[in-house]
């Protein structure tokens, strides 16, 4: 009974409908508001109704001990009164709500505090139960040990003892207030009009997550686009030009071109000894490439896949074959890297790093995307580890590591750079990889062309991934003679070892073996090499603190290391050597503030031999100044413009003649760039004196003429001759695809890279061919997607006649967005797929043909409108339909339609007319009644 009265209270209470207080400890308060027309007496100025009862018929309250409110014991209370208590007032348990920041999480909530008026009293102290926080906070609790569990929000990531609970007898286990803002790091008032604990909670801005599932890319079915057979996709020539005032000007090249031939690349280059001469020209590399996800060819000039011992380069025909996985991506590096096509693309790694501890760190897959893929709490030891993170080689998979400091997801972190622990040629379990190669070796001669095509070579290796953790490798060569060759490559799960072992096998034997131990902040290497010697290399590597880094290294021979030091924010000390002999000691300093900074390094080595260096900038004006014992240099510098400065040099060469030469010059750099980060303009133009003389200086850069890089160089006088040099480098290229224009000046690239030619026009006629007064499109570029994903306008180059977009070889979906074309042009086909290959770009024609739009009113036989009527144009030649339905009016409107002829009906029977032809010459508004017989 008198349990059922004290929740009968405590609800009353809640909803405000009665206050209760004590009066001692065997009285009860009961206060309620009066209605508005009860009259009451003028000194009851807070309008309730006092009713006092004997706590007989109540329970009892209970008391908090001496440990936490002081001396004097206090009684608890039921809930707010709003008449004023005594000062011997208990403190008890009361129902309230519980708010994250406006909005009410937890409604009648049991705590313990007090509240006198409106104020709480000892608010630091009050008691919440536990789960009930960790429900308003929005905290995941998931266990770790007995008594450890690890605390998770949106905000914040802690692991927390169990042991530091209260229990309360009343309420279980509690957190105070207080406890509330030294773990969680949230603050929190009482306020008396939502008659609620309100904690602070941090503001989480959502993260855009990337991973929605991606839209399937279906080709099967569409129309599709060919590259050319054969193709001459650019000519590249290099010239360098060099010459004395006491030699003849030297002339020297490189001629080079690249194409397509049956789906493969193609590559020429030609070495010129003098470009005027042919007969000094030599054939340097002549290559056919086709590189796919599951085999590889390479026939002409190319790399040995062994080490190759014998002399001349390698001229013949290697295949590559995968079974399982794919190969490594090579872009823009030109010729091919057998061991990097062996290697998967994707394989896993394992990431590790040191943080404080407390730290969460968190590994996202790039800025752009801080989608955490997993995530781990620092623990005592100041580690962390990632395993089995799926490693991808190609561009944009780089990974970071969000470092939040004491697990405070709502503070900016510190971002580091993934660290994978990877051995790049194992291959997953059930993988394996084959290659194939023999050919001859060629010797070149002085002025001969061809060369001389000696002795055979060859050889076949197969690669296995026989496990998760070891892959191993069998095969033989001939080069000169017969041997064997083996490998084995061992790097254990979860484990910081990894081993990387070779060998050879014939006549002599030449075993080479690479382990590493690497757990932060220790790395172990130890490297060997065993043939008519042995050769022994061991490396230890100290990186646990970003103001301390260490090396040792011993051959055997000898044993070096290196030592930096960051003593303070500005002093550094730094030494290496040999700890047997010679050693090197420095000490640097760094300092910086507004617009000036400072600094500067001082060496000297067991020998007395000194180095150093200063370097002083103070807004515009910056100085930089080095020396040894046998030179010295000095720079004084003014930027009196962003792109333009004066400069003054001085420089001293301790030698016979104790040379000298002071330069002053103005120099030049334009602020506009190619795409690849080449100035369209830079120079320099001034005067030297020196020991040895005076004269003009200058130089001169410029990209301005597309398809050419010009640079030169003259000197009238320098440190160590007196007499004046010019240098000439002149790199022109040509593309021949759609035309001749100048070229990119990325040759290489090409050898292993395509893309796309698009060529957007009027067709005005409709004929699928660009006639001579149809002009291209360029107004707008953003109409493309591939492979479900839009083609950006900085993903493009954009020419006068086309647009180009630079590919790996492949087949892809091409879609065209309407949205992105006129509205009255439109493509005749906006979805296709088109093969890419290396060495060329495969062009894409879109026509864009005339959209005509059929408008007017539909009547009947006596003139009135007909709505919702379906009226239909169907082509007579494709007999495909548009469909319009009248409105209230009568009014329909057949839009993108083409030039034809056209049968008309309405609801399925022919209208009046019942037929419509639309020519080239028409306007793109038509206007037609109809009507129905």
């Amino acid at each position: 009974m008198f349990f059922k009265i004290n929740n009968y209270l405590k609800i009353l209470c809640f909803f405000n409908l009665v206050s209760c207080s004590f009066i001692g400890k065997n009285n009860l308060i009961l206060a309620a508001e009066l209605p508005r027309q009860v009259s009451l007496n003028e000194e009851n100025s807070q309008k309730q109704i006092l009713i006092k009862t004997p706590l007989e018929n109540i329970s009892q309250p209970k008391y908090f001990g001496d440990e936490n409110f002081g001396d004097e014991k206090l009684p608890i209370f039921l809930t707010q009164t709003t008449s004023t208590p005594p000062k011997d007032d208990p403190v008890t348990t009361f129902i309230i709500g519980l708010n994250a920041g406006k909005n009410n999480i937890r409604d009648g909530v049991l705590v313990r505090g007090e509240v006198k008026d409106k104020d709480a009293i000892n608010f630091d102290k009050w008691l919440i139960p536990y789960d009930d926080v960790l429900q308003t906070l929005k905290f995941t609790s998931k266990s770790i040990s007995d008594h450890e569990v690890e605390l998770r929000s949106p905000f914040k990531v802690i692991h927390f003892d169990t042991n530091k609970l209260h229990n309360d007898p009343e309420l279980g286990l509690v957190l105070s207030t207080k406890e509330i803002k030294d773990i969680f790091g949230i603050e929190s008032k009482f306020d008396w009009r939502e008659y609620a604990i309100v904690f602070d909670i941090p503001e989480i801005k959502s993260e855009d997550s990337n991973n929605i599932e991606k839209k399937p890319v279906i080709i099967t079915g569409l129309p599709k686009i060919s590259p050319p057979d054969i193709t001459l996709s650019m000519v590249e020539q290099r010239a360098n030009l060099t010459g004395t005032t006491t030699s003849d000007l030297k002339n020297q090249g490189t001629l080079s071109a690249v194409g397509t031939i049956l789906d493969s690349s193609w590559f020429l280059r030609l070495n010129q000894g003098d470009m005027t001469d042919s007969k000094t020209w030599q054939l340097s590399d002549l290559q056919i490439l086709k590189q796919t996800d599951s085999s590889d060819y390479y026939l002409g000039s190319q790399a040995t896949f062994w080490p190759s011992s014998s002399g001349g380069d390698f001229w013949g025909f290697t295949t590559i074959k995968r079974y399982g996985f794919s190969p490594f991506s090579t872009y823009g590096s030109g010729g091919v890297n057998f061991g990097q096509r062996l290697q998967p693309e994707r394989i896993s790694g394992t990431v590790t790093g040191r943080a404080p501890p407390g730290t969460l760190a968190r590994l996202v897959k790039g800025l752009y995307n801080p989608t955490p893929i997993a995530e781990q709490l620092v623990d005592i030891s100041g580690n962390y580890r990632f395993d089995n993170v799926p490693v991808g080689r190609k561009i944009g998979t780089n990974y970071q590591v969000l470092l939040y400091a004491d697990g405070v997801l709502t503070a900016k972190p510190r971002v580091e750079d993934a660290r994978f622990n990877l051995l790049p040629e194992q291959l997953s379990m059930g993988t394996s990889a084959l290659i194939v190669s023999g050919g001859g070796k060629r010797h070149l001669n002085n002025n001969d062309f061809w060369g001389d095509f000696t002795q055979f070579s060859g050889g076949i290796k197969q690669r296995w991934g026989l496990t998760k953790d070891l892959t191993v490798g069998l095969g033989g060569i001939y080069d000169s003679s017969f041997q064997g060759l083996t490998e084995l490559f061992y790097q254990p799960q979860k484990s910081p070892f990894k081993a990387n072992i070779s060998g050879l096998m014939g006549d002599k034997i030449k075993i080479n073996t690479n382990l590493s131990w690497e757990k932060s902040p220790l790395k172990v290497t130890v490297s060997s090499v065993i043939a008519d010697d042995i050769k022994l290399n061991t490396n230890v590597i100290w990186d646990g603190n970003p103001n301390f880094y260490a090396t040792l290294s011993n051959d055997l021979k000898s044993t070096r290391y290196t030592f930096d030091f960051q003593i303070s924010k500005q002093f550094k000390f730094n030494s290496n050597g040999d700890l047997d002999k010679d050693k090197n000691f420095g000490v640097g300093y760094s300092s910086s503030s507004g617009n000036s900074s400072t600094s500067a390094l001082v060496n000297i080595n067991t020998n007395a031999q000194l180095n150093w260096s200063l370097n002083q900038t103070l807004g515009k004006l910056s100085f930089n100044h080095s020396g040894n014992q046998s030179s010295t240099s000095s720079q004084l510098s003014y930027l009196f413009h962003p792109d333009q400065s004066l400069i003054f040099k001085y420089e001293t060469l301790n030698s016979s003649q104790n040379a000298n030469l002071l330069s002053a010059y103005w120099r030049y750099t334009s602020p506009m760039q190619t795409k690849y980060g080449e100035n369209l303009w830079q120079g320099e133009l001034g005067y030297r004196m020196g020991s040895l003389g005076t004269g003009l200086y200058g130089t001169l850069g410029t990209t301005v003429l597309p398809g050419i890089l010009l640079q030169a160089r003259y000197e009238g006088v320098s440190l160590n001759s007196d007499q004046s040099s010019l240098g000439i480098q002149l790199v022109s290229s040509l593309g021949f695809q759609g035309g001749i224009t100048p070229g990119d000046r990325q040759i290489e690239r090409f050898r292993t890279q395509g893309g796309l030619l698009i060529k957007p026009f009027l067709d005005r006629n409709s004929n699928g061919k660009r006639d001579h007064h149809e002009e291209i499109y360029h107004d707008n570029s953003d109409f493309l997607m591939l492979n479900n994903e839009p083609v950006i306008s900085s993903q493009l180059d954009i020419h006068k006649d086309n647009l180009i977009v630079r590919l790996p070889p492949g087949t892809y979906r091409v879609d065209l967005d309407p949205a992105g074309f006129p509205p009255d042009f439109q493509p005749a086909i906006s979805s296709f797929a088109v093969q890419v290959v290396e060495g060329s770009y495969t062009p894409v024609v879109i026509a864009l043909q005339p959209a005509y739009t059929l408008a007017g009113t539909l009547t009947d036989s006596k003139g009135n409108p007909i709505a919702g009527a379906k009226v239909e144009a169907i082509d007579n030649s494709s007999k495909s339909s548009v469909i319009s339905i009248t409105n209230n009016a009568g009014v329909f409107y057949l839009e993108q339609l083409r030039q034809g002829s056209y049968q008309l009906k309405v609801n399925g029977k022919y209208a009046e007319p019942n037929t419509i032809t639309i020519k080239a010459d028409a306007n793109t508004l038509q206007e037609l009644n109809l009507k129905l017989p």
